[in-house]
């Protein structure tokens, strides 16, 4: 199990929501990628975990409504499109971090 992050803001004008973890990377995702990724049964297959969510779907307008920590495992986001029921794990944020994306 990863650790869990040490600071998790929402930046709304830029769209991206910055997670700092413990060895002192930040990364920085915006919520159009966040949305597409969702990990939620509605989002993905939950037998083959192919997407269901057609990213070009998305509202160009997003915006991140709510956020909660779920116990020291996960965070669950609600969006303006009235979605909310996917589960963040610290692993799932860690598995679509982007190689080669600036982080401070």
């Amino acid at each position: 199990m990863s650790d869990p992050p040490t600071n998790i803001r929402a930046l709304q004008s830029e769209q991206i929501l910055e997670v700092s973890w413990p060895e002192g990377r930040v990364e920085r995702f915006p919520y159009h990628q966040l949305r597409s990724e969702c990990p939620c049964a509605a989002c993905r297959n939950e037998w083959t975990g192919e997407r269901m969510l057609d990213p070009k779907s998305i509202r160009p307008d997003l915006k991140l409504e709510g956020m909660e920590n779920i116990g020291t495992y996960a965070i669950q986001l609600a969006w303006n499109d009235g979605h909310s029921s996917g589960l963040f794990t610290w692993e799932t944020l860690r598995a679509i971090e982007q190689p080669g994306r600036e982080s401070s």
